[in-house]
């Protein structure tokens, strides 16, 4: 039975592992955009040019924000235009934070202007809405709690039960009504837990 239930939730498991790792990457880079663009807006105002700018932060920043401009310095370092670095940076984020900070750079560079201005306007509006989304979150961290709690509580319930009459599960499998009770059973707590995740994950913003 053990067996049967890794086999069946292994495969789902691992893909769930990793696409939550890349989901927290992309949250870290997408919390780090406001910084970029504050670094960015001082190392161009401070007389760099954009590709100079993105050279110059890369090694000051840290996490995922670090490491991105990191890579998008040594690709401009072997040559590589401005454009072409900045696009495949905005495509890895995959935030609309960074997009809206290429797009600026990329517009303010050819049609000109204030770039470290805008940058700083920028970084302050992401850093006011990264205040806002701790807020919402913290508002709503008993609801959260209590839905993830209302799901965890049959799983709960079942190990118990096992637990205090070894072959409990087996039966539940054993005949077909109950093997078709539990399987739905199964299926309404997937479609919680979607449900639950898709409710408090984070805007792409």
């Amino acid at each position: 039975m053990i067996g049967l239930v890794a086999a069946l939730t292994g495969p789902a498991t691992v893909v769930g592992v990793v696409r939550a790792r890349r989901a927290r990457y992309r949250d870290e880079l997408r919390r780090g955009a406001a910084g970029a663009a504050r670094a960015l807006a001082d190392a161009i105002a401070a007389g760099h040019s954009v590709r100079g700018a993105v050279s110059d932060v890369a090694p000051a920043l840290p996490g995922a924000t670090g490491h991105e401009l990191r890579l998008a310095a040594r690709s401009l370092e072997l040559g590589e235009p401005t454009e072409a670095v900045l696009e495949r940076l905005r495509a890895r984020a995959r935030t609309r934070a960074w997009d809206t900070l290429v797009a600026a750079i990329l517009l303010q560079r050819d049609a000109g202007g204030d770039l470290p201005g805008l940058l700083r306007e920028l970084a302050s509006a992401l850093e006011a809405g990264d205040r806002l989304e701790r807020d919402a979150r913290a508002a709503t961290a008993q609801a959260r709690f209590t839905a993830w709690l209302v799901v965890a509580l049959p799983v709960g319930a079942a190990a118990l039960a096992e637990v205090a009459a070894p072959g409990f599960l087996h039966a539940l499998v054993a005949a077909p009504l109950p093997a078709a009770l539990t399987a739905l059973a199964f299926v309404l707590q997937a479609t919680g837990l979607v449900a639950i995740h898709r409710i408090v994950r984070p805007s792409r913003a």
